[in-house]
């Protein structure tokens, strides 16, 4: 074992007093009485490496870039430090020391660069934001902001951009505030004088509204930060490693959006821009050249990583996924994804624990093969958006989308896709016939719902796999007093008149052993039930041949409305034993807060809940965060 020197408190004080008294006041004013007392810093270019009490910080561990002891310090089986001493790049020693810091029972680590200097926010320096709670956020539409967002606006910074910004996204965009429940896992500190940009934007003159509120960014929105003033979390410390192969002006940045394009699978999770925190700027001055990547693979890696579509089932093949998917993609080197193998093997053995995902072999959606309908088209955002929800509990998917021509290269290979005609939806009885007589290995059920039907995972798990599952509508009567007017459809585009005549001559030509079903379960022909939408229904195997045989015979008959033909399908194929999951149905209150809320947390659905509003997406999106947190 290497020699380490250790001191006491005492012999500390005297030796740096004696030796260095400047240093060791420089080195206390980096530190923050408010900070976790379980925590790190990682420098640059300090050669020792200590735990010091400084400004009333106990355990605060001072993890130092040219700490080779802490390489050496680490478990004698880490990966990390393995053939790594005589070839040290800064990229690999702070890597080293991330990993010393965690080894050492750090729960915080602060990231700073030499010449950032801490300055003092109230009573305090660097303000650690921990709670989970309401926190301001930029109102995002899909159409203003995309998913990349440029946070400096927010702080007075005007007609400058983060180093890491895609170019194409750096024209000013005004942009509402509102308010999200998060926990900033990842905060990034502003600095005043100098802020972090590109060698293409240098016009800044200082924020001018330093009062603005810390704000943090919506899931599934992207927004660079860097390694020069960053507090990392107990929950994020997975994300702290930089890639190798990448200049060092470019690899935090790339390690940044990594990192969030995996908050999608901690619940609450969200990043977090601080008003300005420090001031100062790195000594080093970058070429042009080191940053050229920025430049001319930003935006190529941000629309790779949005809502990307992989199957794991652990977190740790989450992140080694993502860096496979640079390395293919080419903005990452292979030695990368070796790297981060040996990171995860590492942090492993130190006791690091990684976030948790639900066990998708003991959930019901594990034999489920479940249908999705695309019945107004749908956007590569919002597709990605549910499938990388989707993608976490079911193995076997199956996409209809409307319309002939729209783009679906972006989906795995894994998952079906059908491009259909259903005039918007009003037709999806062809998708469900479909979708039931798909062969998916190892399933006993199919799932159909429409793309705007939030299903509830936690409740669904009370019904049973082996029935029916059918959202009830009222009776309606069928005989000589009937009207068409008992029903809402019946007045709708593909209602009226007409389709109640089609709806008579269907019914009165039935097979022979369709009408005794209803007339012995149901009470035809005075009687006739409306037993489900269309928008959600649960087949199993059992049952398939006879409902694939009503839908099949009903669509060579005639275009009948999908909420009539679906109803007929199900009741003849069960006509007694059907789950019931209610009527959770909101399109005349489906903009309010409360009852949406309610129905989220309580029903086995709700419909419709469209993500292409704001309204809409942030609640689908809150409501996926609770089920993680049930789930894991």
């Amino acid at each position: 074992m290497p020699y380490r020197l250790r001191f006491t408190n005492r012999q500390f004080l005297v030796v740096a007093i004696a030796v260095a008294l400047v240093l060791l006041l420089a080195s206390c004013y980096y530190f923050n009485p408010y900070l976790p007392s379980d925590g790190s810093a990682v420098r640059p270019n300090l050669y020792d490496t200590s735990s010091r009490n400084c400004s009333g910080v106990s355990k605060w561990v001072v993890t130092t870039s040219g700490a080779i002891n802490a390489a050496r310090s680490c478990p004698r089986d880490s990966q990390l430090n393995r053939g790594l001493l005589a070839t040290l790049t800064s990229l690999d020693i702070k890597n080293i020391g991330y990993l010393y810091a965690i080894a050492n029972g750090a729960r915080v680590v602060l990231d700073l660069e030499d010449g950032i200097v801490p300055i003092r926010v109230g009573h305090t320096y660097l303000p650690v934001q921990a709670d989970k709670r309401e926190y301001p956020c930029p109102n995002l539409e899909e159409k203003e902001g995309g998913v990349i967002w440029n946070p400096y606006p927010h702080f007075g910074g005007q007609d400058i951009w983060p180093r890491g910004f895609p170019q194409s996204r750096s024209e000013q965009v005004d942009t509402a505030m509102g308010n999200t429940y998060c926990y900033p896992i990842i905060q990034q500190y502003l600095s005043q004088s100098h802020p972090d940009l590109d060698l293409l934007n240098r016009r800044f003159h200082g924020f001018n509204n330093v009062t603005a509120s810390a704000v943090v960014i919506p899931r599934g929105v992207f927004a660079p930060y860097n390694s020069h003033s960053t507090i990392h979390h107990y929950e994020a410390l997975w994300s702290l490693l930089l890639p190798s192969s990448a200049h060092k002006r470019v690899a935090d940045i790339w390690r940044s959006y990594i990192a969030q394009s995996l908050f999608y699978l901690i619940p609450d999770a969200c990043l977090m821009f601080t008003p300005p925190a420090v001031t100062g700027h790195i000594t080093e001055s970058p070429s042009k050249w080191s940053e050229r990547p920025l430049y001319t693979k930003s935006s190529q890696v941000v629309n790779l990583l949005k809502y990307h579509l992989m199957s794991f089932e652990t977190f740790e093949e989450a992140l080694l996924g993502i860096y496979e998917l640079m390395y293919h993609s080419q903005i990452l080197g292979k030695d990368d994804v070796t790297l981060v193998k040996h990171w995860i093997s590492d942090l492993k053995l130190v006791g690091y624990e990684f976030p948790k995902l639900p066990n998708k072999a003991t959930l019901w959606t594990k034999n489920v093969h479940l249908c999705v309908m695309f019945n107004w088209g749908s956007t590569e955002y919002r597709t990605r958006q549910l499938l990388s929800y989707y993608m976490r509990f079911f193995d076997a998917i199956t996409l209809f989308l409307e319309g002939e021509h729209v783009n679906h290269t972006y989906i795995p290979s894994h998952i079906q896709v059908f491009h259909v005609q259903t005039g918007n939806g009003f037709f999806q009885q062809r998708c469900i016939e479909k979708c039931i007589n798909q062969i998916a290995p190892n399933t006993v059920s199919h799932l159909y719902i429409a793309d705007d039907m939030f299903i509830n995972i936690t409740k669904m798990s009370q019904l049973s796999l082996s029935n029916i599952w059918y959202i009830p509508v009222s009776v309606h009567t069928f005989g000589d007093n009937s009207t068409f007017h008992d029903w809402t459809w019946w007045d709708y585009t593909h209602g009226g008149q007409t389709q109640y005549n089609r709806f008579v001559a269907l019914i009165n030509g039935l097979p022979q052993e369709w009408k005794q079903v209803l007339i012995d379960k149901v009470g035809f022909p005075n009687r006739i039930h409306g037993n489900a939408a269309a928008d959600i229904v649960h087949i199993p195997n059992a049952y398939v041949v006879q409902v694939s045989m009503v839908l099949s015979y009903i669509n060579s008959i005639t275009e009948m409305f999908c909420e009539i033909a679906v109803p007929l399908a199900v009741v003849i194929a069960q006509p007694i034993g059907r789950e019931e999951m209610g009527d959770n149905y909101v399109w005349d209150r489906r903009t309010d807060t409360d009852v949406i809320q309610n129905i989220l947390g309580t029903g086995f659905y709700l419909h419709p809940l469209k993500t292409s509003t704001k309204f809409g997406a942030d609640m689908w999106c809150k409501s996926m965060n609770n089920q993680l947190r049930l789930l894991i």
